[in-house]
């Protein structure tokens, strides 16, 4: 049991509120809570847009994984000039095809969006897809690329991918 602070009245443990005063309880707990992973990206704002004077497709080659947890799926990648992210159609092609992983159900469009080089590193940048693409839980403008790093959430429509490299 737990006394409010206020009327002295006792409460079960977990009451939200006082059953005599009605004084919020909450503010008296003193309990600590796990922080989710990714949770530290749900109140920072995206990085700012890279210029399209920055992008460059003269890189190096480099290996990029897409991990879809709802499908359990692996796509490993070589990003040389750019990745076309989206699902295949009659006349469409695409370098990650999201078809396979619910990609139509969860809002994926045909040509969702691009990874490719920048002189700031990788970026992505969404096409005007229908449902939007995400990065980070933050919604990403159309046709503006934004830097991503390795280990970052991306969310096309609403298929989640991890992208590694």
């Amino acid at each position: 049991m737990i006394r409010c602070r206020d009327c002295g009245a006792s409460q079960y443990e977990g009451t939200l509120y006082c059953s005599e005063c009605g004084r919020n309880l909450l503010q008296d707990a003193k309990q600590a809570t796990d922080v989710l992973p990714f949770s530290e990206f749900a109140h920072k704002p995206p990085p700012p847009p890279v210029s399209e004077l920055e992008l460059d497709a003269e890189q190096k080659a480099k290996q990029l994984t897409f991990v879809i947890p709802n499908s359990r799926h692996r796509h490993t990648l070589t990003l040389n000039k750019q990745i076309q992210i989206g699902r295949a159609f009659d006349d469409t092609t695409t370098n990650l095809d999201l078809t396979d992983d619910n990609g139509m159900e969860l809002g994926v469009s045909r040509l969702h969006a691009i990874i490719q080089w920048s002189n700031k590193g990788i970026v992505i940048t969404d096409l005007g897809s229908t449902n939007g693409t995400f990065l980070n839980n933050h919604h990403l403008p159309a046709n503006k690329p934004y830097p991503i790093q390795s280990g970052d959430e991306l969310r096309f429509g609403e298929l989640l991918v991890h992208v590694f490299y």
